[in-house]
């Protein structure tokens, strides 16, 4: 696979506007440099990454990042960390991750949060819980409440259950981590976060490489900064929410922020004979039942707008936008995009008014009130 490419980026629930036509090449300038763009596959989905330098960085750079988080957090590669954890089973001892990349440390954090800001909504710890209902390899057919209430005794980030404790040297300096079980079937998933952490990575190694103009992108979880080649803001499209094909639905202007969607309208599965959503309310261990399609958040770090935009899911449109207001309120940068559907299938959207004026739609979605 060509690893530098210059094409149209796609990605997830994004579309990027506004850089080149499919085709472009390295002779596209500026007087800030060329318009590099790296792709490639990476924690089981895709990423792409544009910018305007004179130089490229090295594709090497952008591998060693990848597999930095990839090492320790991919719940599907069985030499990580954290599949290792999960497949432990002792709970008279502990689980030691060298953590010489810190990852653990800082993603527990953002973790334990995320978890106390949204009072639960937010668990990584719910992998036994998604297990059960059939989102992970296996079909589960029939779940009953007495299933949910064994399995949610143990699915719960709390230290009673699972803890995290960081080992410093004698130089005070972090070194490793211990990781704990309350209960042998313990097992956590940092999928609805660690994608958005990766992207905060590869940002600050584009950063440090003196990158002033990029867009990244891995999985839909978006980070931008400075403006395209032809000096204006880059442009993201957001997808709308339907279950076959693919449609825009509007577009964003995003400069030096991170922007994250998340949504289950493509992700259901039959229990119960009832056709249920791939998102959990932690709380209950129950899928949710309510007519929010996508959640669209925009804050400077790409790992909380990758947490928070998970958290609008469970909440739903009602709960979610006064949860949004509420970080508002206490002097949070965050801004929110929700497309709703109601019993006939009709689409609706609410927005932070921030983020409803410099939104462009392509298809006009009529706009609900609170």
């Amino acid at each position: 696979m060509q690893r530098i490419t210059k094409v149209l980026a796609v990605a997830g629930a994004f579309v990027v506007f506004g850089c080149q036509g499919p085709g472009g090449s390295a002779d596209h300038t500026s007087n800030e440099g060329k318009l590099w763009v790296h792709q490639g596959k990476a924690q089981g989905t895709t990423y792409t990454i544009k910018y305007v330098a004179h130089d490229s960085v090295p594709q090497q750079a952008i591998d060693d990042e990848l597999e930095r988080v990839d090492v320790e957090m991919n719940a599907w590669r069985p030499e990580s960390a954290l599949s290792r954890f999960n497949a432990f089973s002792r709970t008279d001892t502990v689980f030691e991750v060298r953590d010489a990349a810190h990852v653990w440390g800082v993603l527990w954090d953002i973790s334990s949060d995320v978890h106390i800001e949204s009072k639960g909504a937010f668990d990584v710890a719910m992998a036994p819980l998604m297990k059960l209902w059939g989102f992970r390899t296996e079909r589960r057919d029939v779940v009953t409440q007495a299933m949910v209430d064994s399995v949610h005794a143990f699915a719960r980030f709390r230290t009673d259950v699972v803890d995290f404790n960081e080992v410093l040297n004698d130089g005070g300096q972090k070194m490793a981590g211990h990781l704990s079980k309350g209960d042998p079937r313990v097992s956590l998933d940092f999928n609805a976060v660690a994608q958005g952490y990766t992207v905060d990575g590869l940002a600050e190694v584009l950063q440090l490489k003196g990158v002033a103009h990029a867009m990244v992108e891995l999985g839909g979880e978006v980070k931008c900064w400075g403006n395209n080649l032809q000096g204006q803001p880059w442009r993201i499209a957001v997808d709308r929410p339907q279950a076959v094909g693919r449609s825009l639905q509007a577009v964003y202007p995003v400069e030096n922020t991170s922007v994250c969607t998340s949504g289950n309208y493509r992700k259901t599965t039959v229990v119960n004979g009832r056709r249920i959503s791939h998102t959990l309310d932690p709380r209950t261990g129950r899928p949710v039942e309510h007519g929010l399609l996508s959640a669209t958040v925009v804050t400077p770090s790409a790992a909380y707008a990758d947490a928070y935009a998970t958290v609008c899911m469970v909440l739903g449109p009602e709960v979610g936008a006064a949860w949004i207001d509420s970080l508002q309120q206490a002097g949070k940068s965050v801004e929110a995009l929700f497309i709703m559907s109601d019993s006939t299938d009709a689409y609706s959207f609410w927005a932070t008014p921030n983020m409803r004026e410099q939104l462009t739609w392509l298809s006009e979605l009529p706009e609900v009130g609170r």
